[in-house]
């Protein structure tokens, strides 16, 4: 019972570093992992399909969806694509997705 305690207790530790700071690159390789597990974890995804990957956003080492984890969200929450948009701005391209539960 002490060990699940422990385990609990460096679970939030990590967490409230990552949402305080809001840059994994703070965190250790190993704390990492576990971050990104627990996400996985909190919405049902695999992390062995690696839904997520590392991405630098203003200086920031953050996870970023992939098309992985959108599919999986989409097909265990039910939600089918109705009509997709596509438009180019600026040399951006933009994707939108309609879709309903």
């Amino acid at each position: 019972m002490e060990a699940l305690a422990l385990h609990e207790q460096a679970t939030a530790e990590l967490l409230e570093r990552v949402v305080v700071g809001g840059d994994l690159s703070k965190l250790t390789p190993k704390e990492r992992l576990t971050y990104y597990a627990a996400v996985c974890h909190s919405v049902g995804l695999n992390p062995m399909t690696q839904p997520f990957q590392y991405l630098y956003l203003q200086n920031k080492m953050t996870l970023y969806a992939r098309k992985e984890a959108t599919e999986q969200l989409r097909e265990l929450r039910g939600v089918s694509v109705t009509r997709l948009e596509h438009t180019i701005q600026e040399g951006i391209y933009i994707v939108t997705a309609y879709g309903r539960t």
